[in-house]
């Protein structure tokens, strides 16, 4: 792999790296310098390999700088619901991208779908019955950020028919962990605090991010290849 197809990998692993450090040894200043760099390392290394050459691209793109602007933020406790805002934002983008990608006609072909649909609605409801009692004017924000995330997360599913395996698997688990991270966050906000969830919630947030633009950058890589068969062909 040329080096300059490496940097952006070494450079998020270094970020990656020096937040989860950060977060361990309680060097604030430190941890605040990493996580506002995590999104702007992937936003950097998807226009690289893939220079948003369409809407696909650019609907990560944005959804990647909103999760910045929420990243920013969440470091600050009184700017909670601008966090949340700006991450309701990002997930809308990412769905967006992944529906472009959705077809009617593979809810026929994979019945899987309807499963992964049903264990995402259960859950999305039992978390929202463990926040709901300490829910104050946060209420209706949380709601449609749990019914937004399960939602990307089936629609990231969804898009397995229309990809390679690898941008599937890497898109699809980075959703997952997204509303790993997530749900880590809003119990350790809104019910009580769970042991190591700063580190539990940036690792898997971080993981999620990287999923997802990997994934994009491994789609451009399956449309290269079906481009280059139609043309033999």
């Amino acid at each position: 792999m040329p080096m300059k197809k490496v940097i952006p990998h070494l450079l998020f692993l270094l970020v990656f790296a020096v937040q989860l450090y950060s977060i361990h040894s309680y060097a604030d200043e430190l941890r605040m310098l990493s996580k506002v760099l995590i999104c702007p390392v992937l936003i950097g290394f998807l226009w690289l390999e893939t220079r948003l050459s369409t809407s696909f691209y650019k609907h990560i793109a944005i959804g990647l700088f909103f999760g910045w602007l929420g990243d920013i933020f969440l470091l600050f406790p009184d700017y909670f619901l601008f966090g949340l805002g700006a991450f309701l934002i990002g997930h809308g983008f990412y769905l967006f991208a992944f529906l472009e990608q959705f077809k009617k006609a593979d809810m026929r072909r994979d019945r899987f779908l309807y499963l992964i649909t049903m264990v995402l609605a259960i859950y999305s409801l039992y978390l929202y019955q463990i926040l709901a009692p300490s829910l104050g004017v946060e209420k209706y924000p949380v709601i449609c950020y749990i019914f937004l995330i399960a939602l990307m997360a089936v629609f990231a599913y969804g898009r397995r028919h229309r990809t390679s395996m690898a941008s599937f698997i890497a898109i699809f688990f980075g959703a997952l962990l997204f509303v790993i991270s997530d749900s880590i966050l809003a119990i350790t906000k809104f019910v009580a605090y769970v042991p190591n969830s700063g580190l539990m919630i940036m690792l898997t947030y971080m993981l999620a991010q990287y999923g997802i633009s990997l994934g994009a950058v491994w789609h451009k890589s399956y449309q290269e290849k079906l481009s280059s068969t139609d043309n033999r062909n």
